[in-house]
């Protein structure tokens, strides 16, 4: 137990090396899309880029607001990384070695709490701005987390199982149809572009995040990508086969399921403008959630 412990540990450092990594490919690929060069200033063509901006925020002074509630808008920042880290417990590796009982159960309750940073950063902080940002944020979260665990009850139902290693042996062609729900509603859940209503810097100045700056912005930012990652993870679980059936490639398979997952979001982003914030909405209760339950309810006669 404590050489699994210490082995989670070190794979959270992993990840969150990862996570800086990734925006330094993210902004390279936009570019690229763009038709401009990325990042490429810094020495080993902008390789030292991620490391750099985590020094530049990390050394900045920090203010926090007079009027805010200190504790809370202090502690927000931890609460919500520690909560998409958690995350990264549950899942299981691309060789099965994890194994939670109930680890799809616990998934869907960690993802439902992050809900709760939100409303704390915003209540917190004092600011009208903020507070506006966060109200707007929860609203979308509560609309596709609806969706989503719909979704998520089809894959339990068609799986008979509460344990994603399992879920993942079960790849029915009738589970593909769910995929762009399922990526829909992650993207809306993560609030990635073009969702990423909960900073709208034109109209709210910048969400719910507007008095965070410094390190406590740079453990938010953290969060963001470190959720966008672990949606990939399970996407490629449940949706794309796993990481393969030949054992000495099945990292290699992962691996690339994984980047191109990944590669299909940031292309989203960069293809598609922001949504209208009440389309949004009522696309969640009155369009995505009907086909979510009429999926249901087709799983439950064909099971």
């Amino acid at each position: 137990m404590i050489l699994f412990f210490l082995s989670w540990l070190v794979s959270l450092l992993l990840v969150l090396l990862a996570v800086a990594f990734f925006t330094l490919f993210e902004r390279k690929l936009i570019s690229l899309v763009h038709l401009r060069l990325g990042p490429n200033k810094p020495r080993f063509i902008g390789l030292v880029v991620p490391l750099l901006d985590a020094f530049k925020l990390l050394r900045k002074s920090y203010y926090f607001p007079y009027h805010s509630n200190f504790i809370p808008y202090f502690l927000r920042p931890f609460l919500s990384l520690s909560l998409s880290l958690i995350l990264w417990y549950i899942l299981p590796s691309i060789y099965f070695v994890t194994s939670v009982n109930h680890s799809f159960l616990i998934f869907l309750l960690v993802t439902s709490l992050i809900v709760y940073p939100l409303l704390i950063s915003g209540w917190s902080s004092n600011s009208k701005y903020s507070l506006i940002g966060c109200l707007r944020s929860i609203a979308q979260s509560i609309s596709y987390e609806s969706v989503l665990s719909t979704l998520a009850l089809i894959l339990i139902l068609t799986s008979s199982s509460y344990q994603i290693s399992s879920i993942a042996h079960y790849h029915y062609v009738g589970l593909i149809l769910i995929l762009p729900l399922w990526i829909f509603c992650v993207l809306a859940e993560t609030h990635r572009a073009p969702f990423d209503f909960s900073e709208s810097e034109s109209e709210l100045v910048s969400g719910f995040n507007t008095e965070y700056r410094g390190g406590l912005f740079a453990f938010i930012f953290l969060r963001e990508y470190s959720s966008l990652m672990v949606s990939a993870y399970i996407i490629v679980f449940f949706f794309l086969g796993g990481s393969g059936s030949v054992y000495i490639f099945k990292p290699l398979f992962f691996i690339f399921k994984f980047m191109l997952v990944l590669i299909v979001f940031i292309l989203i982003r960069v293809t598609y403008c922001r949504f209208r914030y009440d389309l949004l909405i009522s696309s969640a209760w009155k369009n995505f959630l009907p086909i979510s339950l009429y999926m249901l309810i087709l799983a439950i006669f064909l099971v």
